[in-house]
């Protein structure tokens, strides 16, 4: 309970100091239609709908180098703090026009101290970036792109 006032708290102090309406937050995910949510913001393409879950290192990989996605086969594994973020995002403007299954469930991300491994966020306040990485021993894959690589 405690961590949930303090969620809502940093919510509402978001949207008070009239950040809810800048252009990092205000209506930054746009479904493509094609498995695809473009956080036009950030220019990262997010899939959708999670993957196959894994306990395997080398299969992860394996698996993220053969999806084709959307016509792009450039997608990869997030890290911390994309997959941070994008749930941050999510929990501010909503899940209107992409709608993430399981957001909150275990996935494979690049940590910065642990590396690749299978973990739950859980985020405490977004306003200031806090959260708990809570390493799991198998996750699901939600992949992720950037358009800005491309020219």
């Amino acid at each position: 309970m405690h961590g949930r006032f303090w969620q809502i708290f940093c919510i509402l102090a978001i949207c008070i100091l009239g950040l809810s309406g800048s252009k990092a937050l205000a209506g930054s995910l746009q479904n493509l239609g094609n498995g695809i949510c473009l956080d036009k913001t950030t220019g990262l393409m997010w899939q959708i709908d999670k993957g196959k879950r894994f306990s395997d290192l080398a299969a992860v990989k394996k698996y993220v180098a053969g999806v084709k996605l959307g016509g792009y086969d450039d997608w990869r594994l997030p890290t911390t703090r994309e997959s941070c973020e994008l749930r941050g995002l999510v929990a501010i403007q909503g899940n209107e026009d992409c709608h993430f299954p399981k957001l909150k469930s275990k996935y494979w991300l690049i940590d910065e101290k642990k590396g690749l491994v299978p973990a739950r966020l859980e985020l405490e306040c977004f306003c200031r970036g806090d959260y708990n990485l809570v390493v799991k021993d198998k996750g699901y894959v939600r992949l992720v792109r950037s358009t800005k690589d491309q020219k």
